[in-house]
């Protein structure tokens, strides 16, 4: 398909070979050994199937012989041309008209020449791929493999900042891509000349597939700037359909200078190429079919041909799921022509009209068309689940929500019946045997892929009502029937089903309609065994975390909902279910005086700093506080608790200060004076300069202890607490009660001027301000004492405390 256009790389061999680094570049660009946990740390953040030649199958490998040259021609112009006005080409078109199919074929194309930097392609039925969470360490990584001279540059800035893939995507372009490129660029010095041999091209497919018409904008924006503004030495080919937020993006002002654009309409699909196409493929099936013998030479006729070629209006989509269809194994390529010849279209010239009807044809086909519906249904709206190990024998997979095996076992299907329910449909999905093993036995090929959709314009086809008619499927329905399927699969079912159970249960709700089987399912469900459930499978994150999150969502959805019967409000009934599991956590906590302290700090009222810090301010050695966070990881787990996470802190705080829901476990101004006190302790009492709390670092943190002392840890986490403390003290005192150890304590002492020389001035200035007035106020309230401050030192950081009677 593609035409040569004399392109001066050719003799550059290509970094990429089938998506490894070729041995001469490994070898002249080895990672160095520092360099290596940071390449490491980089490939774990990577979204597999990603790249043009993972082996994700899309609706056409590639262009087919001799059709879109017209199209290829212009981009590999674009490529040729090194006075190019433009540093961005935007491919777009309507579903269907093969824009993954070219992208996919430049990709192959320029990977040969050595031109190819990287390549991401979205797919909105696919986890992993319908987000921009793993977006630019995927272009990263592939960048350090086809740009051998960034890869140390790319490791460097992983192993400096490891938490560079939380924030934000234009910080990571900066980090992992932008900066990697230049600071290689710049290591070149006379040789620069060289880099015009360099892989440059990224292309990035199905733009509009990625969630989020935000991120769609902001992608766009990134990239555009730093081809603007960081004269980063890259090319983009973006291909999308004319989404909006994506058109309007590459339709600004700022934009017009660096962006050329292609569409792909009725001119370039010419009626030629499309009749080429399927006498190419026909040609296949009648050399390569099972029963290849029954199909006259003859066959089809030209006019076949042009009828086709006349239905298709341009669509590559129809063309394809005609072939796929006639192509079926188990049917006569004869019969099964005849069969898409005698579809009549009553609409048109509507948009789509042959394709829908082609649609319509091939769904009218299953036997069971309730049951594909249901499957269907399950594959577009199921959840991309945390993915983690649950035991040391458990693949290190994402949870496989399209694989049959897990969808019979979700929907309640006995074994094999999602091949056999979908057996006529392999012309618009790829469907793997289901009957191969259990889902207690999943594949640990981590390119396998459960059921897919074979072209986006299916999904579009079964969402829209005036399109599907009968086939249309309804979002909130089986939003509603899999909430039912979570609800029920919380008391049995494998565990990955059970695990999935426990982690899309609130969203599904939260996008449903209540229908009376829901109302029904939600009456008997347990909130109590939900948090159970997803605590089984808590070991320092994963779905437990996703239950702190979520708990307040599913709460405030059910008290959003309308009730024909007062008897069955979900949200009374399931709080009463909350309150009572709290109490069964809450007596553990209550029977140690340090986490009843810990307890205390869930009460107050703004973000928390790091639950960290607790331990020192409370006065507790560092070895018991391993016991104490071992206790607290099987209950409430409050140590784990993060700023996301603060509603659920704050629902857990409206029990503790309510003392009719609460009881004998609401937190009383006796707990406030006890943290008050140890806080009291930990500011005022003096420190040996330079001693650090021996702070234990989280074992997850493995890159941290690889590269960094400890030292550097506790030293951050030291300065931290005391600022911490600072901020906490005002609160807890304001809480306490009168109590003559801790007048006498507030009388008696002053602030570390140790620790204080460690604070920022402002951030001091501030504190010390808010604290003694608090310290005021309460020995005020006590009726004994009063005080004033004097600054000494010249640093204006120090304070002292001289108390005098009243």
């Amino acid at each position: 398909m593609l035409v040569s256009s004399g392109m001066s790389h050719s003799a550059h061999a290509s970094p990429l070979k089938n998506g490894r680094p070729s041995s001469k570049n490994v070898a002249e660009h080895a990672v160095a050994p520092s360099g290596r946990r940071g390449t490491d740390t980089l490939e774990r953040r990577i979204a597999p199937g990603a790249a043009y030649n993972s082996g994700r199958k899309f609706d056409d490998p590639k262009c087919q012989p001799r059709t879109r040259t017209s199209i290829i021609s212009m981009i590999t112009s674009w490529l040729d041309d090194v006075r190019r006005e433009y540093g961005m080409l935007w491919i777009y078109g309507p579903s269907g008209s093969g824009k993954s199919s070219i992208a996919q074929s430049i990709c192959q194309y320029c990977d040969e020449r050595g031109l190819l930097a990287a390549s991401f392609f979205f797919a909105k039925g696919i986890a992993g791929l319908n987000t921009e969470k793993h977006f630019m360490a995927t272009l990263a990584h592939q960048i350090s493999i086809s740009i051998p001279e960034t890869r140390r540059y790319i490791a460097q800035a992983v192993e400096s900042d490891p938490s560079v893939f939380a924030g934000s995507l234009e910080t990571q372009l900066q980090s992992l891509i932008v900066n990697p490129l230049l600071q290689a660029y710049a290591a070149l010095g006379d040789k620069r000349g060289m880099s015009k041999k360099w892989a440059r091209l990224v292309v990035i497919d199905g733009l509009d597939e990625c969630q989020g018409a935000n991120v769609q904008r902001y992608i766009v924006r990134i990239l555009s700037t730093a081809l603007i503004h960081k004269r980063v030495p890259l090319f983009i080919l973006v291909s999308s359909r004319p989404e909006p937020p994506i058109r309007d993006s590459f339709n600004s002002y700022d934009l017009r200078d660096i962006i050329y654009t292609i569409v792909l309409d009725d001119n370039y699909l010419s009626d030629a190429e499309i009749k080429r196409y399927f006498w190419t493929r026909f040609d296949n099936i009648k050399q390569t079919h099972p029963l290849r013998t029954y199909i006259p030479p003859s066959w089809p006729s030209l006019q076949t041909i042009q009828m086709l070629t006349q239905r298709s209006s341009g669509q590559y989509t129809y063309a394809s799921s005609v072939i796929r269809y006639v192509d079926s194994a188990q049917h006569r390529p004869v019969e099964r022509l005849d069969a898409v010849l005698r579809i009549s279209n009553p609409l048109g010239d509507i948009p789509f009209a042959e394709l829908d009807c082609l649609y319509r044809h091939i769904l009218a086909s299953a036997h069971n068309i309730k049951g594909v519906l249901r499957i269907l249904g399950a594959i577009l709206f199921s959840q991309k689940p945390f993915s983690r190990k649950t035991s040391p024998t458990d693949p290190e997979l994402p949870i496989p929500v399209t694989d049959p095996r897990f969808m019979e076992e979700l929907l309640s299907l006995n074994r094999g019946d999602v091949s056999f329910i979908l057996a006529d449909l392999h012309s618009i999905l790829e469907v793997p045997d289901s009957r191969r093993n259990s889902v207690a036995a999943p594949s640990t090929k981590s390119g396998e892929i459960g059921i897919q959709i074979i072209h986006h314009s299916l999904v579009d086809f079964l969402t829209d009502r005036s399109r599907a008619g009968r086939y249309f499927i309804n979002n909130v329905k089986v939003h509603a029937e899999l909430a039912r399927s979570c609800a029920r699969n919380l008391l049995s079912g494998h565990k990955f089903v059970h695990q999935y159970a426990g982690q899309a249960l609130v969203t599904h709700c939260r996008h449903s309609v209540l229908t009376h089987e829901l109302l029904t399912d939600l009456l008997n469900f347990d909130v109590s065994i939900w948090l159970t459930t997803c605590k089984t499978w808590n070991d320092g994150g994963g779905p437990f975390d996703q239950a702190w999150s979520e708990l307040p969502l599913l709460f405030n959805w059910f008290r959003s909902l309308t009730y024909p019967d007062p008897t069955k409000d979900l949200y009374d009934r399931h709080m009463v279910s909350w309150d009572q599991y709290l109490h069964n956590e809450l007596n553990t906590y209550f029977a140690d005086e340090y986490l009843t302290d810990l307890l205390t700090f869930v009460t107050y009222p703004n973000l928390l700093w790091d639950w960290l810090h607790m331990w020192p301010m409370l006065g507790l050695p560092q070895p018991d506080s391993l016991d104490k966070e071992a206790i607290d990881k099987r209950c409430l787990h409050l140590m784990g608790l993060k700023q996301i996470f603060d509603p659920y802190r704050h629902m857990l705080s409206q029990f503790l200060t309510d003392r009719d829901r609460a009881g004998r476990h609401v937190i009383t101004p006796t707990h406030y004076t006890r943290v008050a006190l140890q806080l009291a302790k930990y500011l005022f009492e003096p420190k040996t300069p330079g001693k650090l709390y021996p702070y234990a670092l989280p074992p997850e943190w493995t890159w941290y202890r690889q590269e960094h002392d400890d030292k550097i840890f506790r030293e951050k986490k030291t300065k931290e607490t005391f600022q911490a403390g600072l901020q906490y003290l005002p609160f807890f005192l304001e809480q306490s009660e009168a109590n003559a150890d801790l007048i006498d304590y507030l009388k008696k002492k002053q602030l570390d001027p140790i620790r204080a020389q460690e604070l920022p001035m402002l951030a001091w200035a501030e504190d010390k301000t808010k604290l003694e007035k608090s310290v005021l106020d309460y020995l005020k309230a006590s009726h004994s004492l009063c005080f004033e401050y004097d600054f000494h030192s010249r640093f204006d950081r120090l304070i002292r405390c001289n108390y005098t009677e009243m």
